[in-house]
This record gives structure tokens, C-alpha cells and sequence, in this order.
């Protein structure tokens, strides 16, 4: 089976560069987000470098479990779920990656929330994502580079961030890091 590898490189920005990326890469669409991310009350999964969420988009409810491998790079177990109760869930291979990475389903409770406008174009190498995230007590704006396949993917993100006179140099926690952050 092959490995549930997600490779993206992040970015914080301006929202005046984020606008300026939306009108350059005609991102029109978007889509309303919900992450609701989950932890024990003595941190298990942030002691393992992961994050525990489901992600309402629309009407579908969407649980991720991600794990990090190294800076850029986590593994990413995903699944389409009916609930946004994660103690509903009974999904046996859901509980499986839970139990093979010692997290403790039953112990799982929700730890914060936050909206995200998502805006993505396709591209060849990989997906740009621009996100406008609202925490309790503040908005920030992230270019994410999502890698399709293995390439030099730094090189291909600093060409998008030129424009906006900007070159890829990791800025910024995961979002889940950037809302205890700031609250």
C-alpha cells in the first residue's frame, strides 16, 4: 500500500499580496471551511507532532489525522465521515490509524475551531491554495504549495511568490499552532 504522504510548503503573506494572488491567478471560487481539531487533555497528539480534525466543507464532514515526517512533509491519513461527532465515529479504519499511532480515541476532545475562505487553483506540479483564516481573535492570510508529485517544488513556489516580492522561507506554524497563538 502506498504511503498517505502529503508534501505542501506554507507561507504567511499580506492581505494586500493575497489579493494581489487571487486577481493574478483569477481565484474566483472559494469554499467555507470548518476545522474542529482535537487533542487529549495532556496533549498526545501534539507531543507526536499531529493534528486530529474533522473539516466540514459544504455538507460533508471530512476527518484527518496527520503526523509529521519532516518539515514539509506529513503523512495524512484521510476519510469522508456522516457526523461531526468525532466520538460518534465507528469507522474501523479510522480507529485502526488512531491505534497504530497511540492516540487514544476515547480521550480525544475538541481544543479549537476556525473558519478558512480557501481559494485553489490546479496547477501541473501541485495545487495553490490561498487560505484567509478567521481564529477568535484574528485573520491571517497563507499561500500553500501542495505538491502533486516529487519535484523541486521550492523553485516552482518562488516563481508565484516573485510578483509579490517575496521568496519561500518557512514563516509560520500550522493554523492549529497560529489559533492558541494569538488567542
Amino acid at each position: 500500500m502506498k504511503e498517505p504522504i502529503e508534501r505542501e510548503l506554507k507561507i504567511l503573506i499580506k492581505e494586500e499580496d493575497m489579493n494581489f494572488i487571487i486577481k493574478s491567478y483569477d481565484l474566483n471560487k472559494y469554499k467555507i471551511q470548518t476545522n474542529i481539531y482535537y487533542d487529549t487533555l495532556d496533549r498526545k497528539v501534539k507531543q507526536k507532532n499531529g493534528a486530529v480534525r474533522i473539516r466540514i466543507v459544504d455538507d460533508r464532514y471530512i476527518f484527518t489525522l496527520k503526523i509529521r515526517k519532516d518539515a514539509i512533509t506529513h503523512f495524512e491519513y484521510e476519510k469522508e465521515v456522516n457526523t461531526q461527532d468525532l466520538l460518534n465515529i465507528k469507522d474501523e479504519e479510522i480507529l485502526t490509524w488512531l491505534k497504530t499511532h497511540d492516540i487514544p480515541f476515547h480521550g480525544l476532545i475538541p481544543i479549537v475551531s476556525f473558519t478558512t475562505k480557501r481559494y485553489e487553483k490546479d496547477l501541473e506540479r501541485a495545487t495553490l491554495c490561498a487560505d484567509i483564516t478567521q481564529y477568535d481573535h484574528h485573520v491571517d492570510y497563507e499561500l500553500e504549495y501542495e505538491y502533486k508529485y516529487e519535484h523541486n517544488g521550492i523553485s516552482y513556489f518562488n516563481q508565484i511568490l516573485k510578483p509579490i516580492h517575496l521568496q519561500y522561507i518557512k514563516n509560520c506554524p500550522s493554523k492549529i499552532a497560529r489559533a492558541f497563538d494569538k488567542s
